[in-house]
């Protein structure tokens, strides 16, 4: 099962990365509110119906994604030249 887990939030931190180097950073307000959002997921008590392994990567793998994309902005941000 770990090897799932492990694949699960690799896969959503490189789409989280990889978004930010194809699009680069968008406003940062935006990438407030994905911290925000983030913090919000992942300290929400899960609900019954979720408490299993794979609502726990589901949310594990929205949380990771919403995380890393808010806090890795400032490092994808465009340049002013």
């Amino acid at each position: 099962m770990s090897i799932w887990a492990l694949l699960c939030f690799g896969a959503a931190a490189f789409v989280a990365l990889l978004l930010l180097f194809v699009f680069r950073a968008k406003s940062w307000y935006w990438h407030i509110l994905s911290i925000v959002l983030a913090l919000v997921v992942g300290l929400v008590p899960i609900p019954a119906q979720l408490n299993t392994k794979e609502g726990s990567m589901i949310i594990g793998s929205a949380f990771t994604f919403l995380l890393l994309w808010g806090v890795a902005a400032p490092f994808f941000r465009r340049s002013r030249a």
